[in-house]
């Protein structure tokens, strides 16, 4: 597919990471000094319901306006490109690698003996994916939808496999952000952004309410320029 497409020779070699990219938040990008540092992994974490997807979202119809090209891989299939599309995000300018749809019950099984290990399965396949996208070049943003996987999957992916990743995309103009309940990886000049949030209501009686959007609290942790340990800014996110 990226050789169909032509994107695996957009950026024939490495080159110097420059630069940070825009989170398309100007409060996250202040606390960050201008956006996600290019060349390195980054990370948004966060549980359910959060505004963790919304944070990726936003960075991605920022990018895609300004004409880059991203990658989502949504490794169980459960990512809204309508949504995406209504928050401002140019599917013309994302390639989505959608991963077989398992349910969350299925994913938060542990095989017996002998049986396929389909969590196991659709998370190789994404790294896979991931690392593949990375290495073809020519991506603003790459992101790596992991939300749904359980800890114990997570648990089980060696250290080789994170670091290949930050790898591939060091030294070049990519952020690869991965998207997950908890941290599981950071290169050495990303940064973790925790999102905790709450929905905002509007209407004038309980019964006739709206979802207007998320009041979101950012956390940034690991951010190599910053003097604190971590750093918080509030962010309210459109609904």
């Amino acid at each position: 597919m990226l050789q169909a497409r032509r994107l695996d020779g957009t950026l024939a070699g490495r080159v110097p990471a420059t630069g940070l990219l825009s989170t398309g938040l100007p409060e996250l990008d202040t606390t960050l000094g201008g956006g996600w540092p290019r060349g390195h992994v980054s990370e948004i974490v966060g549980p359910a319901s959060s505004g963790r997807t919304r944070v990726l979202v936003s960075t991605l119809a920022a990018a895609t306006t300004r004409g880059d090209v991203a990658a989502w891989i949504d490794t169980v299939d459960r990512g809204d490109p309508a949504g995406a599309a209504a928050a401002g995000v140019r599917l013309s300018h994302v390639l989505w690698v959608r991963g077989l749809p398992l349910s969350p019950g299925v994913l938060a099984l542990k095989p017996r003996r002998g049986d396929p290990d389909l969590t196991h399965t659709v998370l190789q396949r994404a790294l896979k994916a991931a690392h593949l996208v990375a290495q073809a070049g020519g991506f603003g943003v790459i992101a790596l939808d992991l939300c749904d996987m359980p800890a114990f999957a997570l648990r089980q992916v060696p250290a080789s496999t994170w670091l290949r990743l930050h790898r591939a995309v060091e030294g070049r103009e990519s952020v690869l952000v991965v998207l997950g309940a908890e941290p599981v990886t950071r290169s050495a000049g990303g940064v973790s952004v925790r999102v905790q949030g709450r929905p905002r209501w509007e209407g004038e009686s309980p019964r006739a309410c709206r979802l207007a959007g998320m009041d979101c609290a950012l956390r940034v942790v690991g951010h190599r320029t910053s003097l604190e340990p971590s750093r918080e800014v509030q962010v309210a996110l459109a609904g």
